[in-house]
């Protein structure tokens, strides 16, 4: 999916009212007038954002937040525009008729990240002061206390219809995970991009990398196994083990097949340079053994080290 945003994708960060003002529209005075008028400029607002929402998304998704300025206020946007629930069914209204399985699992992605950050937000601390009767002392508990997840449920709606599927497929292949869990791995897949690998590792579920097969095309995700570094996963829980291990044997069975030059434009391509160093790689491909001969072949060839 092409991610270049223009410059007319920032009316994406207006809010109704900062839009109205952009266009010089003075608020009249009496509130049926107001409301009538504001309605009308989020109708209009809401129909051109929805129209870029997937390529939005897939920038937003593949950039890192933290240090993209624009990666970031638009995403804040997006988490402000996802609140409503009128944003969230023109949405869905936009992308039905087209049907276009790239961006329906984009903006499913992005709607998940959203949830969980705004779910994260909106935890509210308290602290509790206890006196203990013999010494006087006083200590303060804390106790935090989740929002109620029914506030956003047109949006876990909208992931539900968008990522659903995957989720069913991906909790039928796994087994032993929750729906809810498959739909954060589903959202994770359906990126497709460098964090994909990194964000199934954290999850911290008992899958393998078997999953990646849903994917048509999963050369993205291979480039970014091969660039795990080792140094990275040296304290890994006992899921995050056996996926690792899963991944190693998957990305050594993906390039084992491929036809010789195919297999070492993709690993070059990966590493950025020809004869690459990769000792500090979690992933060894010259440790896959001879049951790949067609992949130790090729990484005996163009691996340095």
């Amino acid at each position: 999916m092409i991610n270049i945003i223009n410059d007319s994708d920032m009316i994406f960060l207006h809010s109704t009212e900062s839009y109205l003002k952009s266009i010089g529209t003075p608020l009249p005075s009496t509130p049926q007038e107001k409301l009538y008028i504001m309605q009308n400029a989020r109708d209009v607002l809401y129909s051109d954002n929805v129209a870029r929402a997937p390529r939005i998304a897939a920038y937003i998704m593949q950039s890192n937040i933290d240090e993209d300025d624009k990666a970031k206020a638009l995403f804040k946007a997006f988490c402000e525009k996802s609140k409503d629930p009128v944003f969230i069914q023109l949405l869905m209204q936009y992308l039905a008729p087209r049907n276009n399985q790239d961006e329906n699992g984009i903006i499913g992605a992005i709607l998940t990240k959203i949830m969980t950050k705004l779910l994260e937000d909106e935890k509210v601390v308290t602290s509790t002061k206890v006196v203990e009767k013999k010494s006087d002392k006083s200590t303060k508990v804390e106790q935090t206390v989740e929002v109620n997840p029914d506030k956003y449920k047109h949006i876990y709606e909208a992931i539900q219809c968008l990522l659903g599927n995957l989720a069913s497929i991906i909790a039928t292949r796994c087994g032993n995970i929750t729906v809810p869990e498959a739909m954060s791995i589903a959202a994770c897949i359906v990126m497709n991009n460098d964090d994909t690998v990194k964000e199934v590792i954290e999850s911290d579920l008992p899958i393998s990398a078997q999953i990646f097969d849903i994917l048509n095309n999963p050369t993205n995700v291979i480039k970014a196994a091969l660039n795990l570094n080792k140094a990275d996963y040296t304290k890994l829980t006992t899921n995050q083990s056996n996926f690792i291990e899963t991944l190693k044997k998957w990305v050594y069975e993906k390039l084992n097949v491929l036809p010789t030059y195919t297999a070492e434009q993709l690993i070059t391509a990966a590493y950025g340079s020809l004869r690459p160093d990769t000792s500090m790689k979690l992933i060894q491909l010259k440790d896959c053994g001879t049951q790949y001969s067609n992949l130790l072949m090729v990484a005996k060839q163009i691996i340095n080290n």
